[in-house]
């Protein structure tokens, strides 16, 4: 019996002690959280909302603990004001309205955006004017006394098609100037109730391939006079081409101006996330050309960190330096 006892009490002991032993073993490592991000582009019919979904897609791919969503709105002064009032992480923005934000120009003067910085420049927007082909019109300036969508209101859009105009004299007084998103500029050009759109993003627009393959239509032209003074007069837009075959119907190059479109963040955004982003998008660069056309620009020597209106983000210039790409 006594034999017996000491053998049930050690079989005891060991299933006690194989018990602690999986009881004290170390816990698994906890799964790091996802971390949510969002990011601003603009209407549907234009450029930035491709270009926002295709960016979001290859954070995701590339770190699976991020997650981008999108948010749509009217463009770049709205993705930077939501930027400085945190209901945005990231945000496209034009860099004509990131240099007026931060310097406290023009719709910004009441209420300077100083905290606006670049992870890189993603894209170059160029002015695109296009009008039915039956109007019999070349120019921009033959747009005098018609009806012109010119693009969502406070939008890049709309603030290039305004310098534009002015500077060839036409003005509400004269013409009829609408706000409209691209896409319902677009419809409307097609169902004749205005005359022609204009757009001021990545090409091709969207909702202009729509457009031109609904019905002939004329992509409009600068003189050289009028590019001389759009872009002597605006020092952050440069000259650039609309190459041909972009639109349909489009058999020749159409000269033109553009800017580049900035990934932009807020300056309080954490620095190793920011240098995270960055590495992303600047190893991604050739795949994201192969997502949507606008994005080719990235794998440009330089396009994504040079001749930039306002100052990258400490996270963003690390990287850069590290990758010796900056010369100062």
């Amino acid at each position: 019996m006594k034999k017996s006892l000491f053998y049930t009490l050690l079989l005891y002991t060991a299933a006690s002690a194989a018990l602690c032993g999986c009881t004290l073993a170390s816990p698994s490592p906890k799964e790091e959280p996802i971390q949510v991000l969002t990011i601003g582009t603009a209407d549907i019919g234009g450029t930035m909302y491709p270009v926002g979904k295709a960016l979001a897609h290859v954070i995701r791919d590339e770190d699976t603990h991020i997650t981008v969503n999108l948010s749509a709105s009217n463009g770049s002064s709205a993705n930077a004001r939501a930027l400085e009032s945190g209901e945005i992480d990231l945000g496209l923005v034009s860099g004509d309205i990131a240099f007026s934000a931060v310097n406290g120009k023009d719709e910004f003067a009441q209420e300077p955006l100083e905290n606006l910085r670049i992870i890189a420049a993603v894209y170059p927007s160029l002015s695109n004017w296009m009008a039915p082909s039956s109007l019999n019109i070349r120019y921009v300036h033959d747009l005098m006394g018609k009806r012109i969508g010119v693009g969502p209101q406070d939008s890049t859009t709309e603030l290039s098609a305004r310098i534009v105009l002015e500077t060839m004299g036409i003005d509400s007084e004269n013409s009829t100037l609408e706000n409209c998103s691209l896409d319902a500029g677009a419809s409307k050009v097609s169902d004749g109730s205005l005359d022609a759109v204009h757009g001021f993003t990545g090409i091709p627009i969207n909702s202009l391939t729509g457009l031109s393959s609904k019905l002939p239509c004329t992509v409009l032209q600068y003189t050289s006079k009028e590019l001389l003074s759009i872009v002597k007069e605006n020092s952050f837009y440069y000259n650039d081409v609309i190459p041909a075959g972009t639109y349909e119907g489009q058999d020749e190059d159409v000269a033109t101006f553009g800017i580049k479109c900035l990934l932009c963040v807020h300056a309080s955004m954490d620095e190793d996330l920011v240098y995270e982003l960055t590495s992303i998008l600047y190893d991604q660069a050739e795949q994201l050309g192969e997502q949507h056309p606008a994005l080719s620009s990235m794998s440009k020597k330089g396009f994504m960190y040079d001749e930039l209106p306002i100052t990258l983000h400490p996270g963003a210039e690390r990287f850069y330096r590290e990758k010796g790409l900056l010369n100062n």
